[in-house]
């Protein structure tokens, strides 16, 4: 993805500097149309809601780093993609499985999606995902 991501650190001055302009929490859900609490919670960040990430023009987006270099970030279809490639090396989903040391139908609900990719990360040499934030893509009128 060519999009410049934004850590967790930006996306509070963001979200900061856009509540203080507003004058406040609740003068800012009130003018975006979003529960107060939700903002509340965002900015004490016990929940990042996605009313609030859209009001401040942005799209959240989890990635994962790379063992070998943390600041090399990749994207889910990145970790699907390799996911794959160490199945088919290993012949078999059934031995694939095995070597992360989990049930064959629990790598199979990773594989489409009903689980996450936690229990394969480290052997496919990836981190634990890390949330970042893009802008919004702005459409033209005309």
């Amino acid at each position: 993805m060519s999009e410049k991501l934004i850590d967790c650190t930006k996306f509070c001055g963001i979200m900061n500097r856009a509540i203080r302009i507003a004058g406040g929490a609740a003068a800012f859900a009130r003018l975006h149309d979003i529960p107060v609490q939700a903002v509340r919670d965002t900015q004490n960040l016990r929940a990042y809601s996605p009313d609030v990430v859209s009001a401040l023009g942005l799209v959240m987006v989890m990635r994962y780093p790379l063992a070998s270099d943390p600041s090399q970030l990749a994207s889910p279809q990145s970790v699907q993609e390799k996911l794959n490639n160490f199945i088919r090396e290993q012949k078999t989903q059934r031995i694939a499985a095995q070597v992360f040391g989990i049930h064959e139908s629990h790598l199979s609900n990773i594989q489409n999606g009903l689980r996450g990719f936690s229990p394969v990360l480290s052997i496919l040499g990836f981190g634990l995902p890390v949330r970042r934030f893009y802008l919004k893509k702005v459409e033209a009128n005309g």
